[in-house]
């Protein structure tokens, strides 16, 4: 039997196993370590299934994996989602009300398709840093699209209280996350728009079951605002060096930065306590 049997990692990609699009080797040699000793690697990221080949290129031991920040989970082999939870039809009218507030850069994420009703440096820098292609339609046509998930780009404070303003409309039914990642060694500030009631939790959840996981063995390491139910209700939890202090503590224990390996770090820490 393996050290790990029966354990689950959930982990973050952008400013946890990635730092500017770059992952680092220790961070792939130990997840293959961790698995090879039975335990399940799985993803749990804001990122849509057509942005992971920088991520799945090198990792090719990845367990089903929660998607779009809890929307979707996601089976790589079979190359399907095993659910899906979609964002309120009544609500993706915020998309065309922001689109004429502030014109700002726009994605909305399916199971499998990426739509662009607006486009802007941020958006289009993000595309390409995700290595994805999104297809564009007016926001009108995005209305009729069944969508996981919104982000709209932030380049500056005054866009950003137009957005969260416009959200208060929608908090009812959709839930508004402050997120963001590093970029060429720039800061990008995102609002990211999802179903009330779904989380990276509650779908880690869900996966827990499918996967039949262990009393104790739920592990989960993330950086940001939007890993922190994730964080909490792990077993064990960590979050990189670098992240801000409100995530620190909600975890058991701080790895060192995302660049230079925190999931290699929690990983050998695992190796430690187990």
């Amino acid at each position: 039997m393996g050290k790990f049997d029966g354990c689950l990692l959930a982990c973050d990609i952008d400013g946890t196993l990635l730092y500017d699009k770059t992952l680092p080797e220790r961070n792939v040699i130990k997840i293959k370590d961790f698995v090879n000793a039975g335990g399940a690697f799985s993803l749990s990221t804001g990122r849509t299934s057509l942005a992971l080949s920088d991520v799945t290129s090198r990792i090719d031991c990845i367990a089903p994996s929660v998607l779009s920040n809890g929307c979707v989970i996601y089976d790589f082999k079979a190359k399907k989602a095993l659910d899906e939870k979609l964002l309120p039809k009544s609500t993706l009218a915020m998309v065309e009300r922001v689109v004429k507030a502030v014109g700002i850069g726009i994605e909305m994420h399916s199971a499998d398709s990426v739509f662009v009703p607006s486009r802007s440096r941020a958006s289009d820098l993000h595309e390409s840093y995700e290595s994805m292609k999104a297809q564009f339609i007016t926001a009108r046509e995005a209305a009729e699209k069944n969508i996981n998930k919104i982000i709209y780009f932030l380049e500056n404070e005054e866009q950003a209280k137009t957005v969260f303003g416009i959200a208060e409309d929608y908090k009812d039914e959709c839930v508004f996350y402050p997120t963001g990642t590093t970029i060429n060694g720039e800061k990008q500030n995102y609002c990211e728009q999802i179903p009330r009631g779904v989380s990276k939790a509650s779908a880690l959840c869900e996966l827990k079951a499918m996967l039949n996981i262990k009393k104790g063995g739920f592990f989960a390491i993330g950086d940001y605002y939007n890993d922190a139910e994730m964080i909490t209700a792990a077993d064990i939890s960590a979050v990189p060096a670098d992240s801000p202090e409100e995530i620190k503590k909600l975890s058991s224990v701080v790895v060192g930065r995302a660049a230079d390996g925190a999931v290699a770090d929690f990983i050998e820490y695992l190796e430690r306590i187990i």
